[in-house]
């Protein structure tokens, strides 16, 4: 069985650009797209300072989404970040390992 690439001509700099409105201080990808294998949609870890609440991050953020292809995003503060890190949480230590960073904000 072959999995369909559904990212075909998807780019970083794509990618990147729906989350430039949004003013993220990371933003990391990770999963198949990340590893440059076929892949049937893109993940995505947006780091920003906000006093939202984790749900109306992620409302946000997908309403934004325009490219043609599905997306997984979640959108964590540099605290909530850190905290998890230093938590030893497997999954965001795979994130954090595995997962390619293709934005930082520029130094103000």
């Amino acid at each position: 069985m072959t999995t369909l690439d559904r990212t075909a001509g998807i780019t970083d700099s794509l990618i990147v650009d729906q989350f430039r409105w949004y003013e993220p201080e990371r933003v990391i990808l990770f999963g198949s797209y990340a590893r440059g294998e076929a892949a049937a949609d893109i993940d995505v870890v947006i780091i920003k300072r906000t006093t939202e609440r984790f749900l109306d991050r992620l409302k946000v953020v997908y309403e934004r989404w325009g490219l043609p292809v599905s997306v997984d995003i979640l959108v964590y503060t540099p605290e909530e970040w850190l905290q998890m890190l230093e938590e030893g949480r497997g999954f965001i230590l795979r994130v954090a390992k595995e997962g390619r960073e293709v934005y930082v904000q520029p130094a103000a």
